[in-house]
């Protein structure tokens, strides 16, 4: 038979201590009503605030991306040939761009237009603003560097053409470089500098020697070794 639970004289006499501390409670929140109340209110404008601004952003990020698509579009139907037109529609779309990462690739997308369509002045420019607000080594110093660089080709200026691969060799980052050393020799033999162009193609049989393109390498060594 179970023993049943035999309630002393003093447990009857003490307090409950749920009723203590919920006495407590609420005696403290009629002392502190106005300071509790402010306290929820300003934590609800906290995090109010917090989910307008981030609500903001997720908004302007997805319009960046539709203006970004709107620029692929336009310059994958132009294909090869981008004329006066693409160029002019693709900056009124890059003017509509916050300034952040997303229009520095947006300016790429521009400068790399102006480049297919031989507008070499205005794609220096274009790559060279990108080229001052990013950091040396990441992919977009790279994309504006080679993009410098295969513009001064374009113009024939092949000495500046070296100066802006060789930047791009000094801050690698995780850049894929074959095709850089391949331009900077490139650039030294259209300068008639044989030796430089021929130290550059025996350099890339080391760093590269798996690559599928090594071939064109090789052949240029050999024929610049006589």
């Amino acid at each position: 038979m179970a023993q049943e639970t035999k309630l002393k004289r003093k447990d009857l006499k003490e307090p409950d201590q749920f009723l203590v501390a919920s006495n407590e409670f609420l005696d403290f929140f009629a002392r502190n009503k106005s300071l509790i109340v402010g306290l929820l209110i300003g934590i609800s404008v906290i995090i109010g605030g917090f989910l307008f601004v981030k609500h903001q952003e997720s908004a302007e990020n997805l319009e960046m991306e539709s203006l970004y698509f709107q620029m692929t579009q336009l310059v994958e139907d132009a294909k090869e040939s981008v004329g006066e037109e693409q160029i002019s529609k693709l900056k009124s779309l890059l003017g509509k761009f916050e300034e952040g990462d997303q229009k520095l690739r947006a300016q790429l997308l521009l400068a790399d237009a102006q480049y297919q369509s031989k507008s070499y002045d205005d794609a220096l420019s274009s790559f060279q603003q990108v080229s001052d607000q990013v950091q040396p080594g990441t992919i977009n110093f790279y994309m504006a560097q080679s993009g410098l660089a295969h513009s001064y080709e374009g113009k024939k200026d092949f000495k500046k053409a070296v100066g802006h691969y060789k930047k791009i060799i000094d801050h690698p980052g995780e850049s894929p470089l074959f095709y850089t050393y391949l331009g900077l020799a490139r650039c030294y033999e259209r300068i008639s500098d044989p030796k430089n162009a021929i130290l550059i193609l025996r350099e890339m049989q080391t760093k590269f020697p798996q690559h599928a393109d090594l071939e064109k390498a090789k052949l240029s060594l050999k024929r610049l070794e006589g």
